[in-house]
């Protein structure tokens, strides 16, 4: 150190001027006095102690002054390396006071380092949540199945949060019936699961409200306990039929309505926290916006917009999916078209408008007749079409017997306030009693549906009926 170096130099220059006027002062006396003797002892004496003072003041000033700089020096160097502990010497009252500025400016500059990396973690998660949010908006732009798009969220949102399962539950309109049940594992039976708006999800139900819990911890609602139980180390959810370690579920919501639940299950690493939940509640309220509009306008475009069931072009692509289903594993396909007896003079009588209302009641019963794997469809015009998976030819018949009958005696409004009867005339065809061709399914169901038309209509007969010319059913 450079100021303990010109402490020492001056140090030695006044020890040498002290010498060097020791030396003159004793020429001086010696010529001027007689008892030099005494006078030698006396300067002696004098100039040690001279030599003595100066040492001592000299050191004083280095361990003062000199030692607290050195101190000073190496700990912001130390500080500079990325050591944290504060400064502390022992010195002056300016040195202290500079050593006491140093440590609050080292903190300001901690605490702003702080914050920018706390920031720049924030960024990163941020960055993270919309390369996700990306990834499945490209996904779902190019996917038109519904429950495909689910299971990728639920894929995503696994590895968004780090944990083991992850789950999408979707109701059915205006209720809490499950109409979709996706997990990361595989797509479950609908039927097979039931939430209770008073039961262990009640609070994200009833409110809206996310649910973050752990095993131990299961009161998330004054009557969970019904529907969820606990172990030290496992949370056993009933309706469901899982058990977790600790599980967080968010609300799935579209135009300010509950239309499901996302759930994620045993985080990889120790439990969820808060911002857990806030990641996800971000992630799945961007995700489902994308997803649900993306469902709705697919709708609009596999829709028939009066009746509400599915047009034409979705019904050829289900049926050929459908087919080819049916020869890949062996398994039966039905498929039944009908059409509205006498709808022309219906509409010339009663106005278009009710012929419109009549449509919408026969979509209606048709939809309430079939079963969830069945697809209905408005085949055009006054005629629909219903695609019977695994439902083999005497299965078909039984069916298409019940739908008109139900039709029949289903009073429909006309424009005068008056009740009327609708009938309908039914044809079907079955893989593979009649067919395993898709095209020649169609041809012969339709073919089924004229011969009812040609023998009194009001009736239901099947592609066989036709050729071996059986008795109509009853009507």
């Amino acid at each position: 150190m450079k100021l303990k170096q010109g402490l020492n130099l001056i140090s030695f220059l006044i020890t040498a001027a002290l010498l060097t006027a020791i030396g003159a002062s004793y020429q001086l006396i010696t010529a001027a006095s007689e008892n030099s003797s005494s006078a030698l002892y006396l300067l002696i004496i004098l100039s040690v102690t001279a030599i003595a003072a100066a040492l001592i003041t000299l050191r004083w000033l280095i361990s003062r002054l000199v030692n607290p700089i050195a101190e000073l020096t190496h700990s912001v160097r130390s500080i500079a390396g990325g050591y944290n502990s504060p400064i502390n010497i022992c010195g002056t009252n300016e040195l202290q006071s500079i050593a006491a500025d140093i440590n609050t400016i080292v903190s300001a500059h901690r605490e702003k380092i702080s914050s920018l990396e706390n920031a720049i973690d924030e960024k990163q998660k941020s960055v993270r949540e919309m390369a996700f949010l990306n990834e499945l908006m490209g996904f779902t732009t190019s996917e038109t199945k519904f429950d495909v798009i689910m299971k990728n969220l639920v894929d995503r949102t696994k590895d968004l949060v780090k944990s083991e399962y992850c789950a999408a539950i979707i109701f059915e309109p205006g209720s809490y019936l499950t109409r979709f049940f996706v997990t990361s594992r595989d797509s479950q039976n609908p039927p097979a699961i039931s939430l209770s708006p008073e039961g262990f999800f009640r609070k994200l139900l009833r409110n809206q409200l996310p649910i973050m819990v752990s095993a131990g911890h299961a009161g998330t609602g004054s009557k969970a306990a019904h529907s969820a139980s606990c172990s030290q180390q496992y949370l056993n959810l009933t309706e469901l039929n899982l058990e977790v370690r600790d599980l967080l579920a968010v609300p799935l919501i579209f135009s300010s309505e509950l239309l499901g639940l996302l759930l994620t299950a045993n985080k990889i690493d120790g439990t969820f926290e808060q911002d857990d939940e806030d990641k996800l509640m971000n992630f799945a309220f961007q995700a489902f916006q994308i997803i649900a509009m993306h469902d709705k306008i697919a709708n609009l475009a596999i829709t028939d917009g009066l009746t509400g069931l599915n047009n034409h072009r979705h019904f050829q692509e289900r049926l050929r999916e459908e087919v080819e289903m049916s020869r890949r594993y062996g398994r039966s396909l039905s498929l039944l078209i009908l059409d509205i007896d006498h709808f022309k003079a219906f509409n010339d009588a009663h106005g278009h408008q009710t012929g419109d209302k009549a449509l919408k009641m026969i979509a209606a019963l048709i939809e309430e007749q079939v079963r969830r794997t069945d697809f209905a469809a408005r085949y055009g015009g006054e005629e629909f079409s219903i695609i019977m998976p695994e439902t083999v030819y005497s299965g078909a018949k039984i069916f298409a017997e019940r739908l008109r009958k139900k039709i029949a005696g289903t009073p429909f409004p006309r424009s005068d306030g008056e009740k009327a009867l609708i009938t309908v005339s039914i044809g079907f065809a079955s893989i593979p009693e009649n067919t395993k061709d898709r095209n020649e399914l169609i041809e012969m169901a339709d073919r089924a549906l004229y011969y009812a038309k040609e023998h009194g209509r009001n009736a239901s007969y099947g592609f066989t009926d036709t050729r071996s010319k059986h008795t109509k059913l009853k009507h």
